[in-house]
């Protein structure tokens, strides 16, 4: 018996020895990887880009996942650098991007340099099947976190060629106004409005010239019909305000006084100066106010059966008148057709004279009439 206890003493005594020798020789392994481990968490700096940089939680759910000796930063850009990616500068830091399109396509890239000047790179994509919502929020962080990871403890890497390929395929969408995040899509109603007021500052230019021709036709009392074909410049600033000049021919025509008959001709001048609705790609109310003037040529004579009359010499005048007008536009393209009605208020009358009836024929006081026109618009700096 006491040979039986002598052997388990022993045999206890060889069990703690292997032990011990056995974890003396495994502490500088486990020693090692916890310093490993520990100097591999060092600093990381992300760059959400695309949908990504929309969700404020998306960076602080990363961060989270993080041990508080790791430095993580938040780098703000626009777009995803081709060169940052390939040749990362600092050796101590990992850089991670991510880039979220259409809200439901994610890719994830990371590069690291190491002291001896090699590039390690990582590249994952994935599909968020219910967009960046908490779910899909969490599933990327904890990607970002895992390929951070692997990347780092050299668990996984992806080939510099499979990385320009990535790179290579991904193209970059136009940027845009960032719009406020919401749970839920947006109205297309609120949608096109926010379109419309953005529209003016982000696609038209500041200044905007037209050309065009028009004819215009006004009632003038004892004058008859005016019909006065012709050419305009328009300058447009910020699609609100306008200034306009314009040239037009009157068709000669006849009126009888009698016991006259008269034929007139003449030019007429304007200057306008205006407010637009809108911008000129959308139909838009044209509100305008000016000054011109009409020069006139009236050659009268008299009927063959009235001895008691005859011609005055041919009569030149000019009359200036006020002139307010409302138009609506439609655009065709660059182009636009228009159409619209104006009142001429003349500062003076015009009386045409017979001899032996002196004065029997006045212009009227006020002057009705519309107008069609067809211009084409262009920016002077073009885009």
């Amino acid at each position: 018996m006491a040979r039986l206890e002598r052997c388990y003493l022993a045999l206890c005594c060889l069990c703690s020895l292997w032990g011990a020798a056995r974890t003396a020789s495994a502490s500088p392994e486990s020693s090692a990887s916890a310093d490993e481990s520990r100097r591999a968490l060092g600093r990381l700096e992300i760059a959400l880009v695309g949908d990504a940089e929309q969700d404020p939680l998306l960076f602080e759910r990363i961060r989270s996942l993080f041990p508080p000796q790791t430095a993580v930063v938040l780098h703000e850009v626009d777009h995803i650098d081709r060169q940052a990616v390939l040749l990362p500068q600092r050796p101590d830091t990992l850089y991670l991007w991510i880039r979220v399109t259409g809200r439901t396509k994610a890719r994830v890239y990371l590069a690291l340099s190491e002291d001896a000047g090699n590039v390690r790179y990582l590249f994952r994509e994935l599909e968020l099947e219910t967009g960046l919502d908490e779910v899909g929020g969490e599933t990327l962080a904890e990607v970002a976190h895992s390929s951070a990871r692997a990347l780092w403890l050299r668990e996984r890497q992806t080939p510099r060629h499979a990385l320009i390929a990535a790179l290579d395929r991904d193209v970059e969408p136009p940027r845009a106004a960032r719009p406020a995040v919401v749970s839920a899509p947006i109205a297309p109603a609120a949608a096109a409005e926010a379109q419309e007021r953005l529209a003016p500052e982000t696609s038209q230019a500041p200044i905007r010239l037209g050309l065009g021709l028009g004819a215009t036709v006004h009632a003038s009392g004892v004058e008859g019909w005016l019909y006065e074909p012709g050419g305009f410049l328009a300058f447009e600033y910020r699609a609100r305000l306008s200034l306009r000049a314009a040239a037009r021919y009157l068709v000669p025509t006849e009126f009888q006084p009698w016991p006259a008959r008269v034929r007139l001709s003449g030019a007429s001048g304007e200057l306008r100066a205006g407010w637009l609705l809108r911008d000129a790609r959308r139909m838009r109310v044209r509100i305008e106010a000016g000054l011109g003037v009409f020069w006139g040529h009236a050659q009268a004579s008299v009927a063959a059966d009235d001895p008691s009359a005859h011609a005055a010499s041919p009569q030149d005048f000019d009359r200036a008148y006020a002139v307010a007008a409302a138009a609506f536009e439609w655009p065709l393209g660059p182009a636009w057709i228009a159409g619209g009605v104006d009142l001429r208020v003349p500062f003076r009358a015009t009386s045409y004279e017979v001899a032996g009836q002196s004065g029997g024929s006045v212009s009227p006081s006020v002057s009705p009439g519309g107008s069609l026109e067809l211009g084409i618009g262009f920016d002077p700096g073009g885009r």
